[in-house]
């Protein structure tokens, strides 16, 4: 009987012996990638943690229309703006400056028109005058070869001024002796008017 327990111990021993290295054989087995043990687990999460890259903190997103360069484009609008009132203001004193020498162009020609009349006007004075100088010297003449006394009775008949052209183209003698048969009124009135007008006598 004792042997028999004896030989059951020994069996269970050796059974368990069995046991054992068939457990240390799987455990073995389990433990050989060493990555997915829990030291090594363990040591991923530490590290992990560790050595995580920290993550960039999130810019605030501007706005859309916050357009750093928008100050720059309504400058440049702006002064666009500026330059296009200056031409259009420089083409508009162009425009009156183009009239005004226009204007100016006229002007002088009219002046030149009128300056060239005055001229022209003036040589036909000049030679209207000539020919009353002429005119009235033939008269004086007619008047000295007629008797004194019909020659005054004549004059008295005539314009003031007439009267007084012919008398100062007259000789001084014959003059007088017309001059004694005037009238009063007449030889004051030719008198007045030959002091008062410019002398139509040629020299």
């Amino acid at each position: 009987m004792k042997r028999f327990v004896i030989a059951c111990q020994i069996v269970i021993i050796t059974l368990f012996i069995i046991k054992m290295y068939f457990l240390a054989e799987a455990l073995q087995i389990i433990s050989i990638p060493s990555f997915f043990s829990m030291d090594h687990f363990g040591q991923a999460i530490a590290q992990t943690t560790t050595t995580t890259t920290p993550i960039p903190a999130i810019k605030e997103v501007s706005d859309v229309t916050d357009d750093p360069l928008q100050k720059e484009r309504d400058l440049f609008d702006f002064l666009q703006k500026k330059q296009k009132a200056l031409d259009t203001r420089e083409s508009l004193i162009k425009a009156e400056e183009q009239k005004i020498v226009a204007l100016k162009k006229e002007i002088m020609e009219k002046i030149d028109a009128l300056k060239l009349l005055e001229s022209q006007l003036s040589s036909r004075l000049d030679a209207d005058k000539s020919n009353d100088i002429k005119r009235l010297k033939e008269l004086a003449k007619v008047y000295e070869a007629t008797p004194p006394q019909k020659a005054a009775a004549m004059l008295e008949k005539l314009e003031v001024r007439t009267a007084a052209g012919i008398t100062i183209n007259m000789k001084r003698d014959r003059a007088g002796l017309i001059w004694g048969y005037l009238t009063p009124q007449k030889a004051v009135a030719i008198t007045n008017e030959i002091t008062r007008t410019v002398p139509l006598a040629a020299e």
